[in-house]
Parts: C-alpha cells; structure tokens; sequence
C-alpha cells in the first residue's frame, strides 16, 4: 500500500484521491476498488460521484469488521464480495459464485481481485499505480490509473500475469456499476455497442424481469410476462432485477458502455479493446433483493465488460464452452503476461443533443454522438493507448 501521507478517507475506508483539477477519481488500495468518479470542485454541472456507492457500511478487506459482516450475511463467499464493493470492482479469477473448495481457502464471490489487500503508489499527484496477487488463482494483476491535465477522462492501463507452470483459462471481468446516488433511472439510458445477447438461464430471487436462457438482439429483450423490455432504460419496474449478457457487434475494434442523463446534463462510459474484452453484461437490482444487506432498498446497474458473458463460476462457464460462438474465457499461457487497457471518460451534455447514440476513438480525442450532437473529447494518445499493444503485433507479424 502506498505510504500514509498519500492516504485520505473515502466513507471510513482507505483511500487514494487523483485530481488533475478538472475530474477526480478515488481508489481504494484494500479491494482495488474505483469508487468514484466526478466533477472536480467547481467544475462541471455536478459534482456527484457517477459510480454507484453501496448504501450499507462497506469495509477494507483484512479488518476484524470486514470478516465480521462477510460471516453475517449467510452466504460467506457472497459476503466477502458485498462487504467491499462500491463502485467498480475488479472480478478475477472468476465472475459469479466461487466452488464451495475457494471459498474454503478465502475465495468469494467474483474471485479474489476485490477481496485482497493491493500495494499501491502513488506516480504523480493524477496518477498510481497498484499491484495484488491472487494465490488460489496463481494471477498477479497490476493496475496504473492516471489522469492528463485538460481531460476528463480516466486511463486505466491493467495487465494479467499467469503465475502457474501450466497454461489456463482466465475470467477478467469490470464490474462496473452505475445508480445511486447520480442515476436515478428517469430519463436515463444505457447505450452499448453490442449487438445479439442472451438472457440469465436461472431465476434471480423469484423477481426476474426477463425470461430465462433465451437469446435477444440489443436492446428488446423478452420478459419474463408479456412483452419486451428496452435493456436501455433504468430500473423500469421495481422490485425486479435482471443479468443478461451481449456481444460487440462484429467489426468493432473499440467496445463501449455508457450511461446519460440528460436532465443531469450528465454522460460517462467505458472504452476497451473488443479483442480482449468481447462481452458486456447487464445486471440490474431494482430493490427486490430483501435480504440483509440488500433491505430491498437498491436499484444499482451492472454495465460489466470483460472476458466472461454470464455470471454462473468458473466451473460452469468453463463446462458450457463457448456462448453465441464466441469464447467465454481468455487462454492465457504459462507465465504470460496480457494487457487489457481501458478508458473511463466523464461528458457534460449540451442542451437538446438527446440520446447518447454512439462513441468512437480517435487519435488524441475521444467522439461522444448524441442525436444532435457529437461532443469531442480530449485525449491524448487514445487510440494507442487501447490498441498499441494490438498494432505493434501486427507489424511484428511477417
């Protein structure tokens, strides 16, 4: 972890503030976790955090409060993921329920990325870097967060490392999460660029919105009753939730998920290469989950890219192979190491542009299109920065 001067305080936890003056992000070391992301003091229309914030107490994984919660909530590998997630979390070595055996060993829910104590440093007053390794998994991952001066927009450069002496297949996963307290669900809309997807196979609480393992063409998917349901819009009926999975529309080199609010003059959205991360999964919780620590007061959406379309644990994923003939999971060799680069920007929306449509990279900026509009992002070096690594293999390729 990094030295104690650099430490501030984010809800009773540890934390890592990066300004470059005009966006903030904050990091928390213990669990790796992005747990806000916004206007800087002064700047924009608003300064709330986008990401969604848990509404119970979380805590910094390792501390006696922490194992106390996760032994609460009755399921112990769900409750060491619930007892430090906030905001974007980290899923790796796995993306859903771990095997009765991790969790054994100290495993959870989504693997151990969230669940481990990381060492960050801070490289810059806009910029840190942070390493964790994983042992069941035998991963270590490293991330570098850093923000340039004039941008709002959050480069994240994540790199994976098999530790084992065999070759395996690696889910890698950003759990991803907008809702409270920025998106309240009226009038904001998920865009994404995906294109055929499929829905959830098993029940979710006995409230599921969609009907169960059937396939769908973004973004009408059957419900569960009568009808289809706009995957774009926000918490549409309470006390239901939904996990659906999608995959890029063939052709694109560049994914993205993105969330707007025009009566917040508010956008944010992820940028990533589709070559490593080709899945996007929706999850929605609409305050129908009762349960401790749910209360049935949360309505949070999942806008979660990765490796991995559903999440069922690895043995299952691993077991049903490959879904819409795309891969499930990435092969990563012996003591190899891949690098899977991502962008998080933050827009201010002009009046009467309308819906977010669509985002595309350019060299040094980054094109938000809305429906009148198209606001045009600083950022340097972009699309080097999400396909470099791609491009330099291609010329190395006689």
């Amino acid at each position: 972890m990094s030295g104690r001067s650099d430490m501030t305080s984010w809800r009773g936890r540890q934390a890592l503030d990066l300004t470059n003056g005009w966006v903030c992000a904050t990091v928390l070391p213990l669990g790796g976790h992005l747990a806000a992301w916004r206007f800087a003091i002064g700047e924009g229309p608003t300064q709330e955090n986008t990401l969604w914030e848990a509404p119970w107490t979380t805590f910094d994984p390792g501390t006696p409060a922490y194992a106390q919660f996760a032994n609460e909530t009755g399921d112990l590998g769900a409750g060491r993921f619930l007892g430090s997630f906030t905001g974007h979390a980290l899923c790796l070595d796995g993306f859903g329920p771990a095997s009765e055996a991790d969790v054994a060993q100290g495993s959870g829910l989504h693997g151990e990325a969230s669940i481990v104590s990381w060492k960050f440093s801070r490289t810059g007053e806009s910029s840190a870097a942070g390493t964790a390794t994983l042992p069941l998994a035998q991963l270590s991952v490293t991330r570098e967060f850093s923000l340039y001066a004039g941008e709002s927009v959050l480069r994240v450069a994540e790199r994976v490392t098999n530790l084992a002496e065999s070759e395996r297949n690696v889910h890698w996963v950003q759990h991803a999460t907008v809702g409270q307290p920025m998106f309240s669900g009226i009038g904001a809309h998920v865009t994404a660029s995906v294109q055929h997807g499929v829905t959830w196979p098993l029940g979710y609480d006995g409230e599921n919105l969609l009907a169960r393992g059937v396939r769908f063409i973004w973004p009408w998917a059957p419900r569960a009753s009568r009808g289809d349901a706009d995957l774009r819009e926000l918490f549409a009926q309470r006390g239901t939730g939904f996990v659906a999975a999608a995959q890029q529309t063939p052709g694109r080199e560049c994914g993205f998920v993105a969330v707007s609010d025009p009566r917040q003059r508010m956008a944010i959205g992820y940028l990533f290469a589709t070559s490593i991360f080709p899945w996007v999964t929706f999850w929605e919780e609409n305050q129908s989950r009762l349960e401790s620590p749910w209360h049935g007061a949360v309505s949070a959406r999942g806008l979660e890219f990765g490796t991995t379309p559903l999440p069922l644990g690895k043995e299952a994923v691993d077991a049903d192979g490959p879904m819409l003939g795309m891969p499930t999971s990435l092969r990563l060799e012996a003591k190899e190491t891949r690098s899977a680069p991502w962008m998080l920007f933050l827009a201010e929306m002009p009046e009467g542009c309308g819906e977010l449509q669509d985002v595309s990279v350019g060299e040094d900026e980054i094109m938000v299109h809305f429906e009148t509009n198209t606001i045009r992002l600083a950022a340097a070096g972009a699309a080097d920065f999400l396909h470099g690594e791609r491009r330099q293999k291609k010329l190395e390729t006689p």
